[in-house]
């Protein structure tokens, strides 16, 4: 059996930052999130991003967002988002801010919001602003800057704002890299609050996904935390509180969805993928998948099941997935 392989972590945070648009802007730009009318929409331009920086395609060593947002008078805004996601001091940096935005500048002619996220294990690297001095020629460019080592647990645990939760897991990933116990226990306690929250069921199965990649235990400590998490559900149950089953059954159940990818065959391996995809369907779309998961369960070959699987990671409408069930 091939060992499964954790999500990289500039993938997860750009994953993060675009589920969650609403919360990140409210959480690391308070000033400017009132002014923002996201219900007239936005748009990630990651593409136009890229085709700015050529010389960088294919060596890729961070993780960067461009998001066109509107202002409540109607005027637009251009933000840049830089996520940092290196472990190591990159001298660099302020420079390559600074080109970020003059070519942005230049492309668009709008005002940007800049923002670096520091996720790196060095307190002392924090730079925030570019400094040129040629003969009387001077330039000075600064940015917001934000340092996940710096910031403080209990303030992080007080907030409402599901962006807390992201960034608290990010801080024990670089606290305790290398330290499977600790991070065995830290994750389990931001599964604790999880459930405390009042978040939606979207909202709780991103997070679930992001901290389940960063924080990547070893497979004996991640069937423990798994057989943990049943008995929390279990309690709350118990004690007469809610809890939004449907996000956290995706732990119950991963390990039965891996298997039947790499193993084959067997019907026994086909239904554990089966009941994967049914908890899948059920977390994206609610009760609206019931009839799509009778009819699925119906399913006895393997490669329809991988199709569909695929299929629901890219959909938004579920009338595509009940075409293809049909068809079959």
């Amino acid at each position: 059996m091939e060992p499964f392989t954790p999500t990289p972590p500039d993938v997860l945070w750009k994953s993060i930052i675009e589920d969650l648009f609403e919360d990140f802007c409210r959480f690391f730009l308070p000033d400017l999130y009132p002014r923002l009318n996201l219900k007239k929409g936005y748009e990630f331009l990651d593409k136009e991003l890229a085709n700015l920086f050529p010389e960088e395609k294919g060596d890729r060593r961070f993780a960067d967002r461009l998001v066109k947002v509107f202002l409540r008078n109607g005027e637009e805004r251009w933000i840049l988002i830089h996520v940092e996601i290196q472990g190591y001091e990159d001298r660099e940096f302020s420079r390559r801010m600074f080109t970020y935005f003059y070519r942005i500048f230049d492309k668009y002619g709008r005002e940007i919001v800049a923002l670096a996220i520091f996720t790196d294990p060095n307190r002392r690297f924090k730079p925030q602003r570019f400094e040129y001095r040629f003969f009387g020629t001077e330039l000075i460019y600064t940015y917001r800057v934000y340092k996940l080592l710096e910031q403080k647990q209990r303030s992080l645990m007080e907030s409402d704002n599901p962006f807390a939760v992201v960034v608290l897991a990010g801080l024990y990933a670089i606290k305790y890299k290398g330290d499977d116990e600790r991070r065995f226990r830290f994750k389990l306690k931001l599964i604790r609050l999880l459930m405390e929250r009042g978040y939606s069921r979207e909202s709780i199965w991103k997070l679930l996904i992001f901290i389940d990649g960063l924080l990547f235990l070893p497979e004996p400590l991640e069937n423990q935390f798994r057989e943990e998490v049943k008995k929390l559900v279990e309690r709350r149950k118990r004690m007469g509180l809610t809890v939004e089953m449907s996000p956290f059954a995706y732990h119950f159940f991963q390990e039965g969805i891996q298997q039947g990818m790499r193993e084959g065959l067997s019907q026994g391996q086909v239904r554990g993928l089966s009941e994967g995809i049914c908890l899948a369907l059920e977390i994206k779309f609610g009760d609206a998948a019931l009839p799509l998961m009778e009819k699925m369960r119906r399913i006895t070959m393997l490669e329809p099941l991988v199709q569909l699987k695929e299929m629901i990671k890219a959909a938004s409408d579920i009338e595509v997935l009940q075409q293809y069930v049909d068809s079959l």
